[in-house]
């Protein structure tokens, strides 16, 4: 049923959670995993030269310890696991990703907030669900 997965992966306990979702998906279909993550945009009016470098560099140190986080992932489960970064707005990202891959379906965690909150979609998750051309699954964290 599903032969390209794209899951969206940012470290945070939803997106593990779409990992391992993801990955029970591809074992089941023997489907191709590909992780995304979308860092957001520099600052756009920085106080000196010097904060863009940091932060650049503080978002390339992050998606190292994604990348190796996601490698881990992957051996424990005996699967590979194709890794992206890209720059944008998530939602608009993920979209624009999915249909360029050709990707079936997408996998996003829905981050867990307290009281009413927790109800609802996350916003990522929400857009990317009302705009996708593929199938989306948003993995709930368990109780």
């Amino acid at each position: 049923m599903y032969k390209k997965i794209l899951v969206g992966f940012d470290g945070s306990e939803g997106s593990q959670g779409a990992l391992l979702q993801a990955i029970e998906l591809a074992k089941q279909n023997d489907a191709a995993i590909t992780a995304l993550w979308v860092r957001g945009t520099l600052p756009h009016y920085p106080e000196t030269v010097d904060e863009i470098e940091q932060e650049k560099e503080a978002t390339d140190l992050f998606w190292q310890k994604l990348k190796r986080e996601l490698q881990k992932t992957a051996s424990q489960n005996g699967i590979k696991i194709d890794s992206e970064c890209l720059f944008g707005n998530p939602s608009k990202t993920i979209l624009e990703y999915s249909e360029r891959g050709g990707f079936d379906v997408i996998v996003l965690g829905n981050r867990g907030h307290s009281g009413l909150w927790g109800r609802f979609l996350g916003h990522t998750a929400d857009r990317v669900s009302e705009n996708a051309t593929c199938s989306v699954l948003i993995v709930r964290p368990r109780a």
